[in-house]
């Protein structure tokens, strides 16, 4: 099942998410970009970030391992979007990646839940 949320398109912004899987066979993917909420249709058009989690593995839109996870534990994600087409990750705390390009923006976030995943998102100007 996917869900989305429009969050107001800043260029300079952190998006925190936290991700609660009920257990390490359902996995996630959660993505950042740009998209839209209408009465016509709802989701992902660009993506500028992904997240994907399976079987206690953490992977980045790039395929990079990143991290794993654990059933019922919080996995805090962090997307710090810096207003020059760039941002940087984190993964509970650490920094993983710094730079990455993004073309797209990012005013939307969605999760595909694997199973019993749940997202909640804190966005901060």
């Amino acid at each position: 099942m996917i869900t989305g949320q429009q969050i107001s398109g800043a260029h300079k912004c952190i998006i925190n998410m936290q991700v609660f899987v009920a257990n390490t066979y359902s996995g996630f993917i959660v993505a950042g970009g740009t998209g839209e909420i209408t009465e016509s249709s709802t989701g992902l058009l660009n993506s500028g970030f992904v997240f994907s989690g399976y079987d206690g593995y953490i992977f980045d839109q790039s395929g990079k391992f990143v991290g794993g996870y654990q059933p019922d534990v919080p996995i805090n994600l962090s997307v710090h979007a810096k207003g020059d087409e760039t941002f940087s990750y984190f993964l509970d705390g650490v920094m993983i990646a710094n730079d990455y390009f993004t073309p797209t923006g990012i005013d939307y976030v969605e999760i595909d839940k694997r199973g019993a995943s749940t997202l909640s998102i804190e966005h901060i100007f």
